[in-house]
């Protein structure tokens, strides 16, 4: 029988009814003579139906996840543009201070011109009332009178004021960069909060929501096996055959997916000691095997149908990018690594993009945590 882990089926919500329906009329024994493959039918509907519970479910908490991504960015940007303004505000006034002296190196080489009777110096009378730097500049009628001394002065001067009119442009621009992202922050933080209380309070009605679906996908999968249609389990194998999926490593379930702490946890976690062995749960290729943000050390696994499993602050990656790996084979030793506060193995399970519930899938594909 074909591994059932996907939860990806489409199956009409009449199947699906009909499913609930006979699996609430009478004990197991009333279906002793059922079709094999109808119960097969059965279980493919109420997988379809679970995994449509926790695709809804992820697009609940990614709401939340990418309003809060866009504060933090907007926030970030404000903080960077309102820097970027005060530093530009302390050069300019660096500038200014600069062209205020460079000014009185030129009024102070015009008057002594002007004392000695020089032609250049009568012809620098003008300068001497100019109230700005940028005033004395935008005269430059004169500078042609001027010797070498003059022009070096001026070149001094005309430096500091295109300097100072420079800074005080990118203070401007980058203060009114820095109002915009704030007021994006603070619409993206609105939507965040709102889009939080809203994945809280949707928690509890899709937990109850897949406890129900789980049951009856497990009845289901008992009368099945009543029929004498179900794969037989190999001895000491860690999960049913049919399934195939094998638990991530052994421990203590501490956390769980959902909304924790102002932000989404997307994953489960299983403590135990350092260096606790991790398999992968399912076959497939390695993609991932070393740092990542937050996890400090990470693997991750892509399998069939879109589906990839991560496993994060682990101590040691035993496998290599581009590595098959097969269900129950060891691909890392638990740790500590990252952010985190013990040892312990964090677990996610990607669908098409989509992090679910990895408790939700693992007892859905038979396997007790």
């Amino acid at each position: 029988m074909a591994a059932r882990h996907s939860l990806r089926k489409a199956v009409p919500a009449s199947l699906f009814a009909a499913m609930v329906c006979a699996a609430t009329l009478g004990p197991a024994s009333a279906f002793a003579q059922a079709d094999p493959d109808s119960l097969s039918d059965r279980i493919a509907a109420a997988e379809a139906e679970l995994g449509e519970a926790q695709a809804a479910l992820a697009t609940t908490y990614d709401t939340f996840t990418s309003a809060r991504h866009r504060f933090d960015t907007a926030t970030r940007k404000a903080q960077e543009a309102q820097r970027e303004a005060d530093e530009a505000t302390v050069s300019a006034r660096a500038a200014a201070k600069q062209a205020t002296e460079a000014q009185g190196n030129v009024d102070e080489l015009a008057s002594a011109s002007f004392r000695q009777g020089s032609v250049i110096g009568s012809s620098l009378t003008t300068y001497l009332g100019s109230r700005t730097p940028a005033e004395m500049m935008e005269r430059s009628s004169l500078l042609n009178a001027l010797g070498s001394e003059h022009l070096d002065s001026l070149g001094t001067l005309q430096r500091a004021v295109d300097e100072q009119r420079s800074f005080e442009a990118t203070a401007k621009t980058s203060l009114r960069e820095a109002k915009d992202n704030e007021a994006e922050a603070a619409v993206a933080k609105t939507e965040a909060e709102k889009a939080y209380t809203a994945a809280t309070d949707q928690q509890e009605s899709a937990k109850a929501d897949t406890d129900r679906l789980l049951a009856q996908k497990a009845s289901l999968e008992s009368q099945l096996a009543d029929t004498g249609a179900a794969a037989a389990t190999v001895e000491g194998a860690p999960v049913p055959s049919a399934s195939g999926v094998v638990k991530p490593t052994t421990g203590t379930l501490t956390s769980t997916y959902g909304p924790r702490g102002g932000t989404i946890h997307y994953g489960i976690d299983i403590a135990n000691s350092i260096g606790t062995p991790i398999v992968s749960v399912l076959d497939g290729e390695v993609i991932s095997a070393g740092p990542a943000s937050g996890f400090g050390l990470w693997v991750r696994v892509q399998h069939a149908n879109g589906l990839i499993t991560v496993y994060g602050h682990i101590d040691q990656a035993l496998v290599s990018v581009g590595q098959r790996v097969t269900a129950g084979q060891q691909i890392a030793t638990l740790g500590n690594r990252g952010e985190s506060t013990g040892p312990h193995l964090h677990f996610e399970v990607h669908d098409n993009g989509q992090k679910i519930d990895p408790l939700v899938w693992l007892r859905s594909n038979g396997v007790d945590i």
